[in-house]
């Protein structure tokens, strides 16, 4: 049985820490903030946060679990074979049985003894095997050795593989206007970028929408309190008056300048 603790129980740990807290410690030592992570893995900051709260029960089916701390490991520079193997005993998905393994041992003489007497069974047959093959060999007449042709046909090279040459991808442009939207609350949004592209669905809370575009983007929140704005990095604290409903709100390159000088 493996003994070795897992990398949150490692002896010398003066105080007991569990999957979740050891995950959030290893990102601030190397100073990694948690929106970082969601925004460059495009995963939801709620599930984010429920891995490091140990809150298992919030995160989606184990495969989608496993993927998303791969995707956090790979980022935040740590062995996802080691965290995803110590999320799967800190969830409880392996359990180790010690009953089990010493039913095991107990069984292994008898499995010693079946793999031999198995052995035994496999040479007896290749012998007789063998044998067969040999008595027919020498009882089987000798036959004249085939005639040479004339002449041997000729062996061709096979032709030579066409030359492919590719193309240089051209880099990736970046859109002047990025809006980032946070969901602290579940809402409602529709979202017109460059009056050629709309988006409209239901977001949840702890998830994020990425927008990117050329000149505008016009937003309708059906619960603006429950949404935050950041414009090309830059924290946007539009005003809501107490409205239940926000619509046309015009994020544009002309805000996103004044941001960056301070000007809002």
């Amino acid at each position: 049985m493996n003994d070795r603790n897992p990398p949150w129980k490692q002896e010398g740990e003066q105080v007991s820490v569990s999957f979740g807290q050891w995950l959030r410690r290893q990102r601030e030592i190397r100073e990694v903030p948690l929106r970082e992570i969601a925004d460059v893995t495009k995963i939801s900051l709620r599930y984010l946060e429920a891995l490091e709260q140990d809150r298992f029960d919030v995160l989606p089916a184990p495969v989608f679990a496993k993927g998303f701390l791969r995707e956090y490991s790979k980022y935040v520079g740590l062995d996802d074979d080691e965290v995803v193997n110590s999320f799967l005993i800190a969830s409880g998905e392996i359990v180790r049985d010690e009953d089990e393994e010493r039913k095991d041992t107990d069984q292994e003489p008898a499995r010693a003894a079946n793999r031999t007497t198995l052995f035994a069974i496999l040479a007896v047959a290749a012998i007789v095997g063998v044998v067969a093959v040999l008595a027919f060999v020498v009882s089987r007449p000798a036959t004249p050795p085939p005639r040479a042709s004339a002449m041997a046909a000729p062996v061709l090279p096979p032709p030579a593989a066409p030359v492919v040459e590719v193309e240089p991808q051209p880099a990736a442009e970046v859109s002047p206007l990025t809006v980032i939207i946070d969901f602290t609350e579940d809402c409602w949004v529709e979202a017109v970028v460059d009056e050629d592209r709309t988006i409209s669905e239901l977001r949840v809370q702890g998830e994020s929408m990425r927008l990117e575009a050329e000149g505008r983007v016009l937003l309708t929140l059906g619960n603006p309190a429950g949404v935050q704005l950041e414009v090309n990095g830059k924290p946007y604290d539009f005003s809501v008056s107490g409205k239940r409903i926000v619509r046309n709100l015009e994020i544009d390159l002309d805000l996103a300048q004044q941001l960056e000088a301070g000007d809002l």
